[in-house]
């Protein structure tokens, strides 16, 4: 595993964090918010509503957070454990824009993209769970964010994590994992079916929205992600350590005001922050600092006892390039490697930081995160693996593809050994010639469509379905 920090500076940064939580503070635009960590021993000044949380009270609310949690899926077979010492990884997020697949024209994204990013999500093996890919544009802001559960939950068996904008809209969104369920009781029992995620507003802010959504979470013990999206030298400090000092506290405080709210709540503790590139004002997610701070966040996130949730993977290019695949690879291999409990925006479908979805990239994407998997997995060495009866088999007249025996050591122990890629092109410079000379993006083109044409999902049960989409309609005539 890749430990960036020794213990002295694991410490140095937890104490920085500790006096900023105490003589700083976190800003909460949240009146019920403030009251209950006032009444848990913390510093509250409700005119800057600013609150002061002593390290005592980070530690009670720390040992309530759980260091493991399941997520359940619409099929048993796709659950997972978060915490269990392996990387799970996530698609993409987000997309306004899409890479027409026919046409290769950008425009603006559609339910459709998000229904077929989806489906593709659900074929990708390297997709663990499934994120909204793309924020459809065809669709009311009022019903949003129930238009793309609905879409997610018809296109997968994998879990989902939904998106959660407004209280109101996530609201909505609980009340349809509820019809999926059967009802408010066997949601009690089994919240972790759906999570969501969260951004602060850098530096050291939450708005009331984001509070009260939080709080939502408690109520039911629903698993979400509290990523900081600080930028070094614009929201958050230039240097590395102080931006990562600075989003220990922003998640800390969400930690803390969730565990009072709902003892238990699984909480990913993550970060979505990068560095600015002051020559062009922009976020750069493709550079080494996002890695290093990946690979910082999650050790500290394991000091406190807490699954890292990092956003790896992204991609500033804006086409499917070389520039794209080493941005891809850079930095979900450093939060793979670093031990990150989820990698999200590794299998990353989405070219030009975040905005418009590319399907030939969430196709490179895939064969990326099946090698990163595979590096991550590591050499098995056992007696059998070290294979020496098959060496003195073969001998030194035969070789590995003429004697028997070897050819079923081979067979039984090739697909555990061996990565096998997508659209990774191996062949002979002749056979890749006679197939049209294709690059890798016309082979993901062509890969993708087959895929869309081919994979099929089993539907959902039409009464659940009509029980969506009344909570969907009902939605849309309040707010007439």
């Amino acid at each position: 595993m890749y430990e960036l920090l020794n213990r002295d500076e694991i410490r140095m940064l937890h104490v920085a964090a500790m006096e900023v939580m105490e003589r700083v503070g976190v800003m909460i635009q949240h009146d019920g918010a403030l009251k209950s960590l006032k009444d848990a021993g913390a510093s509250v000044d409700d005119k800057k509503r600013v609150v002061k949380i002593p390290e005592y009270l980070l530690r009670e609310t720390l040992k309530k957070c759980p260091s493991r949690h399941q997520m359940t899926a619409r099929n048993p077979k796709c659950n997972f454990v978060i915490g269990g010492g392996n990387s799970v990884l996530t698609n993409a997020f987000g997309a306004h824009y899409v890479n027409d697949l026919q046409t290769g024209q950008r425009r603006l994204s559609t339910v459709r993209d998000l229904d077929e990013f989806t489906r593709l999500s659900d074929y990708f093996d390297t997709v663990d769970y499934v994120k909204p890919n793309i924020m459809p544009q065809d669709v009311t802001q009022d019903v949003l964010q129930q238009t793309m559960a609905l879409s997610m939950w018809k296109n997968t068996e994998k879990h989902c994590s939904f998106l959660a904008i407004t209280p109101e809209g996530w609201r909505d969104v609980i009340e349809m994992a509820k019809a999926f369920v059967g009802g408010e009781e066997e949601f009690r029992k089994q919240p972790h079916l759906i999570d969501t995620g969260f951004n602060n507003v850098p530096p050291l802010k939450y708005t009331y929205e984001i509070v009260e959504m939080m709080l939502e979470c408690a109520k039911y013990r629903i698993p979400f992600d509290i990523s900081t999206g600080a930028l070094a030298s614009a929201s958050g400090p230039v240097t590395l350590a102080g931006l990562i000092v600075q989003g220990t506290v922003e998640n800390h405080a969400a930690v803390v005001l969730t565990e009072l709210a709902g003892p238990g709540t699984p909480i990913m503790w993550g970060s979505c922050g990068t560095i600015l590139d002051q020559r062009h004002g922009t976020a750069a997610f493709g550079s080494p600092e996002d890695g290093l701070i990946h690979a910082a966040m999650c050790q500290l996130a394991h000091y406190y006892g807490i699954p890292y949730y990092g956003a790896a993977g992204v991609i500033d290019s804006k086409v499917p390039d070389a520039q794209a695949a080493y941005e891809n690879m850079m930095n979900a291999l450093v939060a793979t490697l670093a031990g990150a409990d989820v990698v999200h925006d590794a299998v990353y479908g989405i070219v030009e930081a975040g905005i418009t979805g590319s399907y030939e990239q969430f196709a490179i994407s895939h064969d990326i995160c099946g090698a990163i998997k595979r590096i991550a997995r590591g050499i098995t060495v056992t007696k059998e693996t070290l294979a020496v009866d098959v060496i003195a088999k073969v001998g030194h007249d035969m070789n590995h593809l003429t004697c028997d025996e070897a050819l079923e050591f081979t067979k039984k122990h090739l697909r555990d050994e061996h990565w096998q890629p997508w659209v990774t092109d191996r062949t002979s410079r002749p056979d890749w010639e006679a197939k049209g000379s294709k690059d890798i993006v016309q082979r993901a083109r062509e890969k993708v469509k087959k895929v869309l044409e081919t994979h099929q999902i089993p539907p959902i049960d039409k009464d659940i379905e009509a029980r969506m989409q009344e909570i969907i309609k009902r939605r849309a005539k309040k707010l007439k």
